[in-house]
Parts: C-alpha cells; structure tokens; sequence
C-alpha cells in the first residue's frame, strides 16, 4: 500500500504582509489546495510537518490526509503538485496541494530503486546509474512509491533500458523505450581482455 500520513492544515489564513510575516514568524507556510470538484483553498502548514512526510520512502509522492477540523479538507487525500524552495536557505516558500481524482490517470515522476548484486560488480565491474527516475501513469490508487529493477544478472559491458523494466500492474511507463536506466562498466572488460590476451600467447 502507498505511503499515507496525516497532515494538519489551517484554512482560516489572513491576508496581508503582515499576516504572512506573522505566519513565516510562526513556522507556517502558505499554500493553496485545489482539485476536480473543490474550490481552491488558502491555506498555511507547519513547515516540519511536510519536511516529515516527505522523509517517507514515498518522497514527493506520499500520500497526504488532511487533518482541518470544522473544514470541507478535512479528511481530503492530497499530494504534492508544486512545491517552492528559497535557493539559499533551503526553507519551504509555498505548496500546491492537489486533491486526485480516484477515477483518473495522473501522471507523476517516481524513483527507481535497484534491487540485487551485479554480476558484473561481483567481477570487479562498475555499476553506473543513468536513471534515478521515471514519468509513469496510472490511477492514483495505483501509483508506486518507486520502480524496482532487478540488477542481479547484469554483466560488464551490458545494460538496462526502459524496455527492460516491468512495471507494477496498473501503471505505464512514460520514458523513451531506449532510455538506459543503468549499466556495469570497468574492470569486467579489462579482465576478459587480459585473458584474451594471456591464451592468445600461451597458444
């Protein structure tokens, strides 16, 4: 099952300068929470509390339930649309949070997750990653936390390519077939070159 937490949202958000000072004084964040039959709503959050969601396995893609006491969010299943960082300080500026549509395909960029020990790095080998993510579509029922690929029977000097991977039932991979997601590189080669060579002599 998808990564799920709850997170606490205030809807009653005063507008001005001042109340954003006041907010930002206060270590909330302002947002706006929007989706198929809602209308959009202001709303501010603690920052450590999205900090905490999104140290999840899941990351950006986790899985928000809102806690808003007295509000229409209440209880609402969100995830992360939009999220703004300031460049120096790192700290969170503003969120988009987007209410799915069970009934609709999203699309979303998960992470890939290499499972297994090359062959190839057993023998010494490199194992280069080209591809720390990939664009999928499914339902939001459906979307994964991450997409697993089996390294195991990797060789030096072989690949794995997007054509390769199996995705989970339900979800299709968006990226380009030929798109290399990892390799084993380096001594593998070396090694078979250098007995190559040692038979050729002794021959």
């Amino acid at each position: 099952m998808h990564t799920e937490v709850e997170f606490s949202l205030e809807t009653k958000v005063a507008s001005g300068k001042g109340a954003a000072r006041k907010n930002r004084a206060a270590g909330r964040v302002p947002g706006v929470v929007y989706g198929p039959g809602l209308d959009a709503q202001m709303v501010t959050f603690r920052e450590q509390d999205l900090v905490k969601a999104l140290s999840t396995p899941a990351a950006r893609n986790v899985f928000l339930r809102v806690r808003s006491p007295g509000s229409v969010l209440d209880g609402t299943r969100v995830i992360v649309k939009d999220l703004q960082v300031h460049p120096v300080e790192r700290s969170f500026l503003h969120a988009d949070f987007y209410k799915p549509d069970p009934t609709k395909v999203i699309h979303a960029t998960v992470p890939v997750r290499l499972v297994g020990m090359a062959i190839g790095v057993k023998l010494g080998g490199i194992l280069q990653v080209a591809r720390r993510d990939l664009l999928v579509a499914c339902l939001v029922d459906d979307l994964p936390e991450a997409i697993e690929v089996d390294v195991t029977e990797l060789s030096p000097g072989h690949s794995i390519h997007v054509v390769d991977v199996v995705a989970p039932e339900g979800v299709r991979i968006l990226a380009e077939p030929k798109l290399t997601i990892c390799a084993v590189i380096g001594a593998g080669y070396q090694e078979e070159a250098t007995e190559e060579a040692e038979g050729a002599a002794a021959g």
